[in-house]
């Protein structure tokens, strides 16, 4: 935290802990860490909060703390999503972001220009930052950076800081900032991992095609001929199978004919924003097969069970 702020603000800061709790509310007690921070013959408060706190709470105790003691109260963050920093900035709350940004009204100093690239909001993630973070929880990442990844899933490494930036945007919980170096820390317990990151994903199928003839070239499984790879069900009367987006127009499938809704297929071409197919050679990989599954699908119980039994076995 000194060095930090001394290498921003270009000047020494002296730290020592805050131990007037008597003028706090109890409760404030035991929810932030407090320090002194005196620089440029000014001294005000640095707040590190325990636990992880929503923005409404940060609001209103920091301005409670500013009251109690008489003293400008920054907030010192390790994590800051960009909505609740924007939020900050506009209603000037003081913070200090960990090794990011600082704003310091009080001081004359606004903002740490020395980040100077924008991220650009997204509402959701691409088809690439979604392939990366199966593959980080798959493969668990343990601290890797863009160069690595990019070697990974071989791809630029301009590709892969988009989707670290997306990553970062949207607030996942796998990004890890140390030394304004970005690395993706996969949680060991890859059933955590994939609760915390499946809010954010999607249905990989671009578009499904219904064609009154098969395709004379291998393709991977997807959809319940996938899941029937991973398990004793037996697969549809036609078969469903998986072409990526980058190669979708090799197969000419636009070109084939298609079957009206309610008749039977001779098989079902699922066009896919990703592929992953180092879990089980030629079939879509289990955690993306849960996604492209419908709900009616597995709300069928023996469905359900062979979805849960293939996790187990290839996944957790």
């Amino acid at each position: 935290m000194k060095e930090y702020l001394e290498n921003i603000l270009h000047q020494s800061v002296e730290l020592s802990e805050f131990n007037d709790f008597n003028k706090l509310p109890l409760a404030y007690r035991g929810s932030y860490s407090l320090h002194i921070a005196k620089t440029g013959g000014t001294e005000f408060l640095i707040a590190v909060p325990a636990d992880e706190t929503n923005l409404s709470d940060l609001r209103r105790q920091q301005r409670q703390i500013e009251i109690y003691t008489g003293l400008n109260c920054a907030l010192y963050l390790k994590k800051l999503n960009p909505y609740s920093r924007d939020r900050m900035l506009e209603e000037g709350i003081s913070f200090i972001w960990e090794n990011r940004q600082i704003y310091l009204p009080f001081l004359g100093f606004i903002l740490n220009q020395s980040e100077n690239r924008e991220l650009k909001p997204c509402e959701q993630v691409s088809f690439l930052t979604q392939k990366l973070l199966l593959t980080a929880l798959y493969e668990n990442w343990r601290g890797m950076n863009v160069t690595h990844a990019a070697k990974i899933l071989d791809v630029s490494k301009m590709s892969v800081t988009r989707c670290f930036d997306e990553i970062e945007i949207l607030d996942i919980p796998v990004l890890q900032l140390k030394n304004r170096a970005r690395k993706i820390v996969a949680d060991k317990n890859k059933k955590s991992m994939w609760k915390s990151i499946k809010p954010f994903l999607r249905n990989p199928v671009i578009r499904t095609f219904r064609l009154a003839e098969n395709i004379d070239k291998p393709l991977i499984k997807s959809g319940f001929s996938a899941l029937s790879e991973y398990s004793i069900l037996e697969d549809n009367p036609y078969p469903t199978c998986a072409v990526t987006k980058s190669l979708f127009s090799t197969y000419r499938i636009m070109k084939k004919k298609m079957m009206v809704s309610g008749e039977t297929p001779k098989c079902v071409i699922h066009e896919l924003g990703y592929c992953i197919t180092s879990i089980k050679d030629g079939v879509v990989d289990p955690l993306s097969l849960v996604l492209i599954l419908s709900d009616e699908e597995k709300r069928d119980p023996r469905v359900s069970k062979a979805v849960q039994q293939m996790l187990e076995e290839y996944v957790w």
